[in-house]
């Protein structure tokens, strides 16, 4: 990050690395539009160059977060809206998840369901999916791993205790012979693939759904 402080201090005393560039601000909407929902700092960590600057303002706290978020929707009021809260009203417990679930929401066939946090197996009930996408009988697990990549690191206690919870869900899954769908954070930040795994769940238990 020092080495975006010195190109900062570089463009002169009108620029402020505490503020989002023009070019940040079209990173951002470009992302919402594609995921659906106004990403956040962690996402952007996977985006390579065009998303250091973000990630900085991210780590930079709320408040610089914040401005991007206000920035961007007062020049393009007709953004999906920051936050928790899905489309159809019901509040996820991370953004990733959000994402994920409008998604899907987007893509259900007759006689569908997507679930949210129901027990895996009804007989031990302490251990619960982030999401079930079930047609008839079948059922298909969904874990959205908001905490790190698919490289699993983490950079602070927070994401190691997220990690640690995500793993005993991994081991409960195991046990019973279950293979769940996992999505990392990095995936996020290709939201085009991101829809192709949509689609492909939603195709998948389409199809056991008819079997049976």
């Amino acid at each position: 990050m020092a080495t975006l402080l010195t190109k900062f201090r570089a463009l002169g005393s009108t620029f402020s690395p505490f503020y989002p560039t023009e070019h940040d601000l079209q990173v951002y909407k470009r992302l919402t539009e594609e995921l659906g929902a106004p990403p956040n700092a962690h996402i952007c960590r996977f985006l390579g160059a065009e998303g250091q600057h973000l990630v900085f303002l991210g780590d930079s706290g709320t408040r610089e977060w914040a401005r991007v978020q206000r920035l961007a929707a007062q020049r393009w009021p007709g953004l999906p809206h920051p936050g928790l809260v899905a489309r159809d009203g019901k509040t996820m417990d991370s953004l990733p998840e959000r994402i994920v679930y409008d998604m899907l929401q987007g893509l259900l066939r007759r006689h569908m369901k997507l679930d949210v946090h129901q027990p895996i197996l009804q007989q031990a009930g302490d251990y619960r999916a982030d999401m079930t996408l079930r047609k008839g009988q079948a059922s298909l697990f969904i874990e959205v791993v908001g905490c790190c990549g698919s490289d699993r690191i983490t950079r602070n206690q927070k994401e190691q205790e997220w990690l640690q919870r995500f793993d005993k869900r991994m081991a409960f899954y195991r046990a019973h012979a279950i293979a769940p769908v996992c999505i990392w954070l990095d995936q996020f930040a290709q939201p085009g693939t991101l829809r192709k795994l949509c689609i492909n769940l939603v195709d998948a238990i389409a199809l056991e759904g008819v079997r049976s």
